[in-house]
């Protein structure tokens, strides 16, 4: 045990860089006792690690891959190998490692599977599960997994809400919306994200189903991708993914609406045993997406939240209710709609009208601003207190509360 901690804390510190010095690791690794190279994986910077390894002689490195996702892998846990399969698809990632990770996910059923998918999916920068599986594997393997992913989506265990979130007038004020300085954050945003995320159930879901989803290019090794996490980083959202676009995705809203829609797609492929709902604004197409994952699939996407950024009136909402978006104007609004689709509870949607009603109290607005916002608010609590009202009323034996 103490041979590999210090060997992998030398390499972690940029020391190990001769042949012997590989051959000497990867000895430690074999002759470590059971149970101790999880310790040493989980806490020590597995990226770096990697990094070297790709200077080894390519013996050395198929045989670290074959020690750490074969042989050893039974022994290790989710997170471990969650950021091992992470740091091996940073940069190219050689046929030996695609195979070698396919083999391994493939041959995990059940609650085993689901977390090892989840865990890859928030791994803090662009190298998660879409990465993996759309950029990463080569196309046979990529339709190995993706077939095994399908053949798990029947696990009974796993039925949580994926939400997949827009950024500009959406988490916040950027194009379209005049009723905030632009760059805030919407009040009761993060709350009603963080209460969607954890679900409608007495016992909250598993974290890690919240994915943003933008048209902003990715860039040369997801940059703008890490940019995006790096924003979002500091507002206490849950664990969470970003779903970029590319350079060429910036011209129309058509075209940004199809990239939004191949995101969504690829998540239903990677996650077909959630629901999903879309939180979107009514200025760039986000309706029209909504829309349209909606008519493919009505049992996956319960529907889309609309902000209402650009003054629909009535005929306008009544549009897009029929199609599936259920507009809003404040995140009051948001939480009520979510609460009638069975998302929320209706205590969920209190915490985040109360949310909203504390932001917009700190907001330094202006006097047209606030009596516009002010008003939106008054018609969206009324709406969660309709909710309150009903959840208090005695029901009939046999009959339950949505959701």
């Amino acid at each position: 045990m103490n041979s590999v901690v210090s060997l992998v804390t030398s390499l972690n510190n940029g020391l190990l860089t001769r042949l012997r010095d590989s051959a000497a690791l990867l000895d430690a690794q074999n002759r470590a006792p059971v149970g101790s190279l999880d310790s040493v994986l989980t806490t020590v910077d597995v990226n770096k690690l990697f990094n070297a390894l790709r200077g080894w002689p390519l013996d050395h490195r198929r045989r670290a891959v074959e020690v750490l996702l074969r042989e050893r892998a039974p022994e290790l846990s989710a997170q471990a190998l969650a950021e091992v399969i992470s740091a091996l698809h940073t940069g190219p990632t050689p046929r030996y490692a695609q195979e070698a990770i396919v083999d391994l996910l493939t041959s995990r059923t059940g609650t085993a599977f689901q977390e090892l998918k989840y865990r890859l999916n928030n791994t803090g920068d662009q190298h998660d599960l879409e990465h993996l599986v759309f950029t990463d594997l080569q196309e046979d393997l990529q339709e190995r997994l993706l077939e095994h992913i399908a053949e798990e989506a029947a696990y009974e265990g796993s039925s949580d809400l994926r939400v997949l979130c827009d950024i500009d007038d959406t988490l916040k004020s950027a194009i379209h919306d005049r009723r905030y300085p632009r760059g805030v954050i919407y009040p009761g945003v993060i709350t009603l994200l963080t209460q969607l995320d954890e679900g409608a159930a007495a016992e909250p879901g598993r974290p890690g189903d919240l994915t943003f989803v933008t048209a902003r290019p990715g860039g040369p090794r997801g940059l703008v991708e890490q940019y995006t996490r790096g924003a979002l980083g500091g507002l206490g959202l849950p664990p969470h993914a970003v779903l970029g676009g590319s350079f060429l995705n910036l011209h129309t809203k058509a075209v940004i609406a199809e990239r939004k829609l191949q995101n969504m797609d690829r998540d239903r492929l990677l996650f077909p045993e959630c629901r999903m709902v879309f939180v979107g604004d009514s200025g760039q197409a986000d309706g029209a997406v909504g829309a349209e994952m909606h008519q493919r699939d009505p049992g996956h996407i319960v529907g889309t939240l609309l902000h209402n950024v650009t003054d629909l009136d009535e005929a306008g909402r009544e549009r897009w209710a029929q199609q599936g978006g259920h507009v809003f104007d404040t995140y009051a609004g948001a939480a009520a709609h979510a609460a009638r689709l069975g998302l929320l509870r209706p205590d969920q949607a209190r915490l985040v009208a109360d949310d909203v009603r504390v932001g917009l109290n700190l907001l330094h607005l202006s006097r047209e601003q606030r009596d516009r916002v002010e008003q939106d608010y008054a018609a969206d609590l009324a709406l969660v207190e309709a909710l309150e009202r009903e959840a208090a009323q005695p029901r009939p034996a046999g009959v339950t509360a949505p959701g």
